[in-house]
């Protein structure tokens, strides 16, 4: 008599299928995770940027710096923003920077700070930009943050 063979997958099949997905998800996080606090670095640039240009023009029309982010036209200051560059309450569950402005007669500073995930990219840390167009971070990393 002749046996017919059955179609599908075994036990021992299906577990060394599982084993080697999760050694490659385990090799692959953390790289996603730095790939995320990348670009959500990028996005705090980004909103930086965005100040400083509404700063450099309240001096055009203004004649002096903003002293603060609502004379800009923020709804708070400071604000925070999320993932999607979208400015959030200061105190949402999804807000990746908090955005600052510091101001003297001549000069000004804005600053990001890391805020909940974003907190632990201590390569690069908090982000600051100068009027003179000095960037900083405060991270221990020597990678570009900027």
């Amino acid at each position: 008599m002749r046996r017919e063979r059955q179609a599908g997958v075994t036990l021992i099949e299906l577990v060394v299928v599982i084993c080697i997905m999760a050694i490659l998800f385990t090799l692959t996080l953390p790289a996603y995770l730095r790939q995320l606090r990348d670009t959500r670095r990028s996005i705090g640039g980004a909103a930086l940027l965005e100040v400083v240009m509404r700063q450099e023009q309240f001096f055009l029309d203004h004649k002096r710096y903003a002293e603060s982010l609502t004379e800009l036209s923020y709804p708070a200051h400071p604000y925070a923003i999320d993932a999607h560059g979208f400015i959030v309450s200061g105190q949402a569950d999804n807000r990746i920077y908090l955005i600052e402005l510091a101001t003297s007669a001549r000069a000004y500073t804005v600053i990001a700070t890391p805020q909940l995930d974003q907190a632990a990219d201590q390569s690069c840390g908090t982000l600051s930009l100068e009027s003179s167009g000095v960037k900083r971070a405060t991270g221990r990393g020597d990678r570009s943050c900027w």
